[in-house]
């Protein structure tokens, strides 16, 4: 796995809502089997954007807690 997929998944667990172990775990396992269909499924730039959208909706999950 390179930095930018771990970095989704690291997303996705930072994201989570009360942040336990529990949440955190269930979101890893998510988030790599989110990225693993989009690695399987598209590439080139096709993927890389899915890949960048599905970052991004971690992080706009995160700016929604903040509000």
């Amino acid at each position: 796995m390179n930095t930018f997929e771990q970095s989704i998944i690291e997303a996705a667990q930072a994201a989570t809502p009360n942040n336990t172990d529990a949440e955190r775990e269930a979101a890893r396992v998510a988030a790599t089997q989110a990225v693993a269909e989009i690695m399987s499924s598209r590439s080139g730039l096709d993927r890389t954007l899915a890949l960048a959208e599905l970052l991004d909706s971690y992080s706009e999950h995160d700016e929604q807690e903040d509000d």
